[in-house]
């Protein structure tokens, strides 16, 4: 529509964002001033503006890790600043993370008072799988739809139409026979291998085993002591307790139960912490 004289920007670059998570989480970023962050103020998946630590910020009540998370936006070239305030907040480093070049030692003391520390993307997937929350480019792939994820939830039931619309109304998409998100919990102790294909019964007409489904995740547990995993089996929902093989080229094949793909928290609690 050229006639409407309108543009887009991108303007992602000109935030910094940064994720407070844990029991602690509210305390920490109560002790910097500036909002309340208060259950009754923001709710979960609310958002709020104002101010932290004196920054121009907005705060937002999500958790992709299931715990109590606040994921703080401030101007880009404040990002560090606020970074080293939740430092210091939580550590009491004082003037050793007013310097840049001291930032980094400092930060492997942080943790005083209510460990304070860096976390990675491979702690945060873990936390997110013990929650069974799903990974876009992990549990969806060109084939999964939201149903197939326990979403249908959030398809529209009032519009007459939308993106996608048409397709989850071919004959395939709406098959009862699809694979569809479970948990899957190991027999031995062993981790299951990513991408592990669970076999069934009977030879496709190339002579190789037949398929029910696929590993879509799949961690140590440092929570639970023990490996979980996530994947889409058929009609996996309604076969809980069920066991299946997944065959790996040179190893001992690997065995797992269909189980609830909630392994921890599964009311919640500690995201409303």
């Amino acid at each position: 529509w050229w006639d409407w004289k309108v543009y887009t920007a991108n303007v992602t670059e000109q935030w910094a964002q940064v994720a407070v998570v844990g029991p602690k989480a509210r305390v920490l970023l109560e002790r910097l001033g500036g909002m309340d962050l208060s259950p009754e103020a923001l709710p979960f998946m609310g958002w709020a503006e104002g101010e932290i630590a004196g920054i121009p910020a907005r705060v937002y009540r999500i958790s992709f890790s299931g715990e109590l998370s606040f994921e703080v936006a401030v101007p880009a070239n404040r990002g560090l600043e606020l970074w080293q305030k939740l430092q210091e907040a939580g550590a009491d480093l004082g003037e050793a993370l007013r310097e840049a070049a001291e930032a980094r030692k400092a930060l492997a003391a942080a943790g005083e008072e209510f460990g304070v520390a860096p976390y990675g993307t491979e702690a945060m997937h873990v936390m997110r799988a013990e929650k069974g929350f799903i990974m876009i480019g992990d549990e969806t792939d060109g084939t999964v739809i939201p149903q197939d994820l326990g979403l249908g939830w959030a398809i529209s039931k009032k519009k007459t139409d939308y993106i996608g619309k048409r397709a989850q109304e071919r004959s395939f998409m709406a098959s009862p026979d699809r694979w569809r998100l479970v948990g899957l919990e190991s027999l031995d102790g062993r981790v299951l291998p990513d991408g592990a294909l669970a076999v069934a019964e009977g030879v496709n007409a190339n002579g190789q085993r037949r398929t029910q489904g696929r590993v879509t995740s799949t961690y140590m547990s440092p929570t639970l002591n023990a490996p979980i995993a996530m994947g889409v089996v058929l009609h996996g929902p309604e076969r809980m307790g069920e066991v299946l093989e997944f065959p790996v080229e040179g190893q001992e094949t690997y065995k797992a139960r269909i189980v609830d793909p909630v392994f921890y928290d599964k009311e919640g609690s500690r995201a409303n912490g």
